[in-house]
């Protein structure tokens, strides 16, 4: 047992209960690859951050259920989110809008592209799960993107790293919401450098991945591969997303005025028009299938990542992971920017995005108190995201792998060099200029 004073000791024991976290990961993460076992990313780090601190002399027990409570809202968020989007797929409204996406667009490619751009970026947006849109517009785009001549591993490439970059597109982005919660800061005002930050990033890698490969198909191409879906006319499928939106948008509009229901029930509302909009499905049987798969797991882990921030807090292994960035950036500010570009998506391939947020983001947000923090946080929640790409637990990348049926993700990776070194880059200018960005795209 440690002494928990307030002086070396302190840094000892945090410096300990960082090493036990971080061992004890590894330790896990080697004991599951060794016996074949696929160990959950959050039970692992569930586990070894309750290690952290029975090793450093503290009891974790009311902290590891105390830090999850904070993030009840934003699981609700996702969860209601995905049952939106399973009751439009049951529904057959996807697959009509799929249709009429490439029966009126086919021989405009850069409008389609966009189109296909907006049905990845989508589930993303309203869940902040990249993961979210692969599992289901990620589908639909693999269809239409087919039947206009791409490659398989193209495809996969553009679902993964379009999907990723969806995921930080507002009004949902979990990881700045993580850190800034982390640093007691409202999320408020981001949604204006958000859309600068990942609609560039976002139609670049859909052009340079699309444009080449981009064969305009016929009617008969698009009949074959996609027969005519059923729908009460031609509107239907597109009413569920109205409803949403205008709600939304009324909410924001008319603050006092307009009933704010909270996101989740807007996607419930969402889901229950979507009962009346098309094909007759089991609602009950739709709720299940969207908490199935990999949505669960990702609930799972945003309540673990609670249980983090509260231990780390609790031992002193965040603070001191704050300090060591504070003394970095004000020595050498040129390598804070480098250490964040290289180790938020490389680490986050370890950690996942979500953890990359709580274990890195935090500490260097705060070591860069002296920037303006929204546009800082959004510039850092988007090398956070990124790691949706990176082995080896690649969330997104996998599941836009096997949605293609890619033998390997090696080269789906590769494929998604370009984009990625391009969206880190302009990144570091956003993060490098952030007082200047704030000013232009900040509202306060």
């Amino acid at each position: 047992m440690f002494d928990h004073s307030h002086g070396e000791a302190m840094y000892f024991t945090a410096g300990t209960a960082l090493a036990v976290l971080l061992i004890s990961y590894a330790v896990i993460m080697l004991l599951g690859n060794k016996f074949k076992q696929n160990i959950p990313i959050a039970l692992n780090l569930f586990v070894s951050v309750a290690l952290s601190a029975i090793v450093t002399g503290f009891n974790p027990f009311r902290h590891l259920f105390e830090g999850p409570v904070w993030y009840i809202y934003i699981n609700l968020v996702i969860i209601c989110g995905m049952i939106f989007l399973t009751a439009m797929k049951w529904a057959g409204n996807l697959d009509c809008i799929a249709y009429d996406i490439l029966i009126n667009f086919r021989k405009r490619p850069a409008i389609l592209l966009i189109l296909v751009m907006v049905l990845l970026f989508f589930p993303g947006m309203v869940t902040g799960v990249g993961t979210a849109a692969v599992l289901s517009t990620g589908m639909v785009a693999v269809v239409i993107l087919r039947i206009c001549g791409l490659s398989n591993l193209n495809i996969a490439a553009i679902v993964a790293i379009v999907t990723s970059i969806g995921a930080a597109a507002p009004p949902v982005n979990l990881p700045a919401i993580i850190i800034a919660s982390g640093i007691n800061m409202p999320y408020e005002g981001f949604d204006r450098i958000l859309w600068v930050l990942t609609l560039p990033t976002g139609l670049f890698a859909m052009f340079w991945l699309g444009w080449k490969q981009y064969k305009v198909p016929s009617i008969e191409d698009i009949e074959a591969a996609l027969p005519k879906p059923e729908r009460k006319n031609a509107f239907m499928p597109y009413v569920p997303f109205v409803v949403v939106v205008t709600i939304m948008v009324c909410i924001r509009a008319f603050p006092g005025e307009f009933p704010d229901i909270v996101t989740p029930m807007v996607f419930i509302v969402g889901s229950f028009v979507a009962l009346f909009s098309g094909k007759k499905f089991n609602y009950v049987q739709a709720c299940k299938a969207a908490l199935s798969g990999g949505v669960f797991g990702t609930v799972c882990l945003i309540f673990v990542v609670g249980a983090v921030v509260q231990v780390t807090t609790l031992t002193g292994a965040k603070g001191l992971l704050v300090l060591t960035a504070m003394m970095v950036g004000s020595i050498a500010p040129a390598m804070m920017y480098v250490a964040m570009a290289i180790s938020l998506p490389i680490l986050g391939g370890v950690l996942t995005h979500l953890g990359a947020a709580v274990i890195l983001g935090i500490p260097f947000t705060l070591a860069m108190i002296s920037e303006n923090q929204i546009a800082f946080v959004a510039g850092t929640s988007m090398l956070c995201v990124l790691a949706q790409l990176v082995p080896p637990s690649a969330l997104g990348g996998y599941f836009a792998q096997e949605l293609v049926d890619e033998p390997h993700y090696m080269p789906v990776l590769k494929k998604t060099m370009v984009p990625v070194l391009i969206t880190i880059a302009f990144t570091m200018v956003e993060l490098v200029f952030a007082n200047d960005f704030a000013a232009w795209f900040v509202p306060f």
